[in-house]
């Protein structure tokens, strides 16, 4: 579960620092992981607009401690930047933490991680960007894993499955446009990002009080066991997860830091099964495991084609690697 966002454009692994970077990135993937089962107990008290607004309303503060000596240099391009990317955030992010109370933290990790395998083709259809065909295999691969989660109780899908893969979905129309948006346009990625956590925390409020239930009622009735809940996705899984990842940008390659947060939904399968008791069936394991395949060999794999020619109505774009999780930043 979403975090945030580092552009790698050709970082290698250096040094000693290399180990306790993937520790971390590791740490990133754990806490992720888990995030399906936390959102799942703290949704059962808390409804999910509000219960959004908290938690970027506890990650707000560490983000704008890293921003703050840029943030005097704000510029318009970050601001409508942070808007924009803010409120396609807020849109993975609701469909996500409604999704996983409608199905089950396993299956949420799984299909979450359809965005990773979604952006070479979103890329061959917005930037006419080509991939290996050993991506596209990937895809299909991962869509073949899609179908088994979906019909491992019958022909009936899970409302929630289908709510998380719209979110798979935005969140990688998210990566796909992010990448093309900042190729040649060097912002501040701290400020880009707290301009999008108060877009997500806005928006958040705004549909608690337009859902009938305001963040400021419902915050005054969340239990001590919740508010760490809260807490610990907000601070963690969100502020923290940022910070890793922009290091990791500096000590390591995008290729290196996304094969391991593609371990994400092997730790929410644990989770689920040891905390919150949920079963795994065949279909549902057999499903999971070619989603999870099709993600590392397709991160393996994806920037080795050669890039095409520009057209002659459009600019060069060097696809630059991205790894991103908003998870909740989920």
């Amino acid at each position: 579960m979403s975090a945030q966002r580092s552009h790698v454009p050709g970082a290698r692994p250096a040094g000693s620092g290399v180990l306790l970077t993937d520790l971390s990135v590791l740490v990133v993937a754990v806490i992720w992981g888990s995030s399906y089962v936390v959102m799942q107990d703290v949704g059962r008290a808390v409804p999910a607009a509000s219960f959004l607004a908290l938690r970027f309303l506890t990650a707000i503060p560490a983000i704008a401690l890293m921003a703050a000596p840029t943030l005097r240099n704000l510029t318009r391009s970050e601001l409508l930047s942070g808007i924009g990317f803010g409120t396609l955030l807020f849109g993975i992010l609701i469909l996500e933490t409604v999704g996983v109370k409608h199905t089950s933290a396993a299956n949420s990790g799984f299909l979450i991680t359809v965005s990773v395998i979604l952006v070479p083709v979103l890329e061959r259809v917005i930037s006419r960007r080509t991939q290996s065909p050993v991506v596209y295999g990937a895809t299909v691969t991962a869509l073949i894993g899609c179908g088994l989660l979906l019909l491992s109780d019958g022909l009936h899908p899970h409302p929630g499955d289908l709510i998380i893969l719209g979110a798979a979905f935005v969140r990688a129309t998210q990566i796909t446009l992010f990448g093309r948006h900042n190729s040649g346009r060097p912002q501040s990625l701290s400020n880009l990002t707290l301009v999008e956590f108060c877009v997500v925390c806005l928006l958040a409020t705004g549909a608690s009080v337009v859902g009938g239930s305001p963040v400021w009622r419902d915050a005054g009735t969340v239990s001590g066991g919740n508010w760490l809940l809260i807490g610990y996705l907000g601070v963690l899984g969100t502020s923290y997860s940022f910070f890793v990842q922009l290091r990791a940008a500096r000590k390591s390659s995008s290729t290196r830091v996304g094969l391991i947060l593609a371990t994400e939904p092997l730790f929410a399968t644990l989770f689920a099964v040891v905390a919150a008791h949920e079963g795994l069936g065949a279909f549902q394991g057999l499903g999971g495991a070619l989603i999870v395949l099709a993600a590392v060999v397709g991160r393996q794999f994806e920037g080795r084609a050669p890039a095409p020619a520009p057209a002659a109505d459009r600019p060069l774009v060097e696809a630059e690697s991205t790894i991103t999780r908003k998870k909740d930043v989920a």
